[in-house]
């Protein structure tokens, strides 16, 4: 299975190896114009992935179809959050 992990993700821990119920939202992310420049749904989307992802140490399978139904959304766009930077394919860079 292909995953994709969660930009940034290491420098915003504080837990260690610890399964978080819950994660933070630091304010920056409203000066960020890669942020800002997302759709409503995609900025939504983008934080239910960090929800996921805070179970999955940084990381969400590359799986459209099971993402939207876990995270009971619909229109998920995986490849416009890697190509923005969100995402990084694991193992570096996309191809």
């Amino acid at each position: 299975m292909k995953l994709l992990a969660v930009k940034n993700w290491k420098d915003f821990q504080h837990y260690g190896q610890r399964n978080p119920p819950w994660i933070k939202l630091h304010r920056a992310v409203i000066d960020d114009y890669g942020f800002c420049s997302l759709s409503d749904a995609a900025k939504g989307h983008l934080m239910l992935l960090w929800l996921y992802a805070s179970q999955n140490n940084g990381k969400v399978p590359a799986d459209v179809p099971f993402l939207e139904k876990k995270l009971s959304i619909t229109g998920l766009d995986l490849c416009s959050l890697v190509d923005r930077g969100f995402l990084i394919p694991e193992g570096g860079a996309s191809k």
